[in-house]
């Protein structure tokens, strides 16, 4: 049996570098800019990496591969810094995936956009039919994607919640200010002050569980339904889960501070189409919370 050969379109980042270790077979990733931190890392594994800027070209990369993984759409703080310069390149990271999928380059596409599709908060549950109702620029650039993307009949679309773990390298850009991290960070150094009154919620799920929900996915049937949620399903308040970290590290001291956010009552992401589909979420987010702790330390 051949060995699989997976293409990760920004596979040097904050997950795709996990998941890029993860995976059985060869893996291709591609970074935007150079970094020692990634170059190193990526060395150390035996992962090819090639540079893949979409302002300045195509997607250059050499082969057919069982599968292509789209982690490279902007982040938050990208759109918010610019939200039209953002909105076309991931259009045009999108369009550059789609291209090796119609030239039969490529099984299938699985291509990451957001809960943020979604909008605000204010609902009790959240689910994959909901109308896309998105508010920041980063959901709006995600929506839009997922039109493109869908357009093809081997693509699957799934719309992550907030992934946190151990980073794989320090070169993380604008990804190291993520709350999760930047809490663990801080608590590493033994104090930790939350920038939100700890009163809103969020939806946690560990790096290993985001990786397995892949995997499946990798293997699941092009007839099945296309799009999925992908989160631990229940959300739990911020001062929880600062408290939680708080603990685990045995940091000295923990201080709220005034901010909020719409994400002001529980909800509940349905991720009742994954588990259709085998998946069923067993990791702990303290033994995440260690691992990002021992990252740091």
């Amino acid at each position: 049996m051949s060995k699989q050969r997976y293409l990760l379109v920004g596979g040097a980042g904050y997950f795709g570098a996990r998941l890029a270790e993860a995976l059985a077979g060869e893996v291709v990733v591609t970074q935007r800019s150079a970094a020692p931190e990634r170059e190193a890392w990526a060395r150390a594994r035996s992962i090819e990496m090639v540079s893949y800027d979409s302002t300045a070209g195509c997607l250059n990369v050499a082969g057919e591969f069982d599968a292509i993984i789209n982690l490279a759409s902007p982040g938050a703080a990208e759109a918010a810094r610019d939200p039209e310069a953002a909105m076309q390149r991931a259009q045009r990271v999108a369009a550059d995936c789609l291209s090796l999928l119609k030239a039969g380059r490529a099984g299938r596409l699985l291509h990451f956009s957001s809960f943020h599709v979604y909008g605000a908060g204010g609902r009790a549950k959240f689910a994959e039919t909901d109308a896309l109702v998105p508010i920041h620029p980063y959901g709006r650039s995600h929506a839009m994607c997922e039109v493109l993307v869908l357009a093809h009949e081997k693509t699957l679309i799934i719309r992550p919640s907030n992934m946190v773990g151990a980073p794989a390298h320090a070169a993380l850009g604008d990804q190291a200010k993520l709350m999760f991290l930047d809490l663990c960070r801080q608590a590493a150094a033994g104090t930790i002050r939350l920038q939100n009154d700890g009163l809103s919620y969020r939806d946690f799920l560990p790096f290993e569980e985001a990786i397995s929900a892949v995997r499946v996915l990798l293997n699941a049937s092009l007839s099945c339904e296309r799009i999925f949620n992908l989160a631990c399903g229940q959300s739990t308040r911020l001062d929880v889960v600062a408290q939680m970290i708080q603990r685990v590290a045995g940091a000295e001291s923990l201080e709220f501070g005034s901010g909020s956010d719409a994400f002001r009552v529980p909800f509940e992401v349905d991720v009742s189409r994954l588990r259709a589909l085998g998946w069923e979420p067993r990791a702990s987010l303290e033994d995440e919370t260690r691992r990002i702790l021992s990252f740091y330390r």
